[in-house]
C-alpha cells in the first residue's frame, strides 16, 4: 500500500492522506446511545410538562372536564406515581421511594400547584436517575410483570409514551378553560 503512494503527485497525496484522517476522525466521533438519547428526550419531557403545569393557573387545578375524569392535579400526580413505579419497581427492581397511594390519596384533596409542581419534578428527577443508570446489558434485561412480557428498554419507551398521554390530556384541559398552552418542547 505504502509503494502506492510513492507514484502520486504530491497534491494527490496529500488529498489522500487528509481523507484518511478525516475519515478517522468521523469514526471517531462518540455515537449516541439509546442512554444518551432518552436522557436528552427525558429532560425535555420535564421541561415541557412542568411548562403545561405551570400555564394552568392554581384555582383550576381541581378542574375536571367530566365527572368521570381526573383532575388537572390528579393527573399530574398520576404521572407522577406512573413514574415512580416503572422506574423503581420494574427497571431498578426495588420498592418506589414514595408512597405512590399516599400521593394519589393527597390529589383527591385540595393540594397546591407549587406542591404538585414540586411531586412530578421530582419524579422526572428520579426516572432520570433511573434511565441514566441503565447500560445496554440492562436494557435487554427482560422481566414479567401483569401478565406481560418485556425488556426494561421497552420500559423506557412505556415511560414515555404514559407521559405523553397524560400531558395530553392536560393540554386539553387548558385549552377547555381558554389558557393558552406553551409552545412545545421535544428536545
Amino acid at each position: 500500500m505504502f509503494l502506492f503512494f510513492l507514484f502520486l503527485p504530491m497534491k494527490n497525496l496529500l488529498f489522500a492522506l487528509l481523507l484518511t484522517i478525516v475519515s478517522a476522525a468521523v469514526d471517531a466521533q462518540p455515537k449516541a446511545t439509546f442512554v444518551s438519547d432518552a436522557l436528552s428526550k427525558w429532560k425535555g419531557m420535564k421541561s415541557y410538562t412542568l411548562a403545561v403545569a405551570q400555564a394552568m393557573p392554581e384555582e383550576k387545578y381541581l378542574y375536571k372536564p367530566t365527572p368521570d375524569e381526573m383532575t388537572f392535579v390528579h393527573q399530574l400526580v398520576h404521572m407522577a406515581g406512573n413514574m415512580y413505579f416503572l422506574s423503581a419497581k420494574l427497571i431498578r427492581g426495588i420498592d418506589p421511594p414514595v408512597d405512590i397511594k399516599a400521593l394519589l390519596e393527597k390529589a383527591d384533596q385540595n393540594i397546591t400547584k407549587k406542591e404538585a409542581m414540586e411531586i412530578i419534578s421530582r419524579a422526572f428527577d428520579y426516572t432520570e436517575e433511573t434511565i441514566a443508570q441503565m447500560t445496554e446489558k440492562k436494557l435487554e434485561e427482560e422481566l414479567d410483570y401483569w401478565g406481560g412480557h418485556s425488556t426494561k428498554r421497552k420500559i423506557v419507551f412505556l415511560l414515555n409514551d404514559h407521559q405523553t398521554h397524560h400531558r395530553g390530556q392536560l393540554i386539553v384541559y387548558l385549552r377547555l378553560n381558554g389558557v393558552k398552552p406553551p409552545s412545545y418542547i421535544g428536545w
